[in-house]
């Protein structure tokens, strides 16, 4: 059996967009669309998959378009990261 590797994305309960991921080493992402992420709670987001992989990485987008600043954010099975990224104004 194996362990849910999860994204937990901290925004503002007023965001009014969606996020997705994109990014590579899970067969979900990919570089060129995004993957919606879900939205279980007003200030939160989530991603998870219980797929393997090896490694990965990942950026988070608004709306498939506008890349979060900073570098991208590593993976690794099994892990949770929580996450508040920031966006360009």
């Amino acid at each position: 059996m194996s362990k849910k590797t999860r994204i937990v994305v901290q925004m503002d309960s007023q965001f009014p967009s969606n996020l997705y991921l994109r990014g590579e080493g899970l067969s979900e992402l990919s570089w060129d669309k995004g993957v919606a992420m879900q939205h279980p709670k007003p200030d939160e987001w989530v991603f998870e998959t219980d797929n393997p992989f090896t490694e990965g990485e990942f950026k988070v987008l608004v709306n498939d378009k506008t890349y979060e600043l900073g570098d991208n954010h590593p993976l690794y099975p099994g892990a949770t990261i929580r996450i508040n990224p920031k966006f360009p104004d």
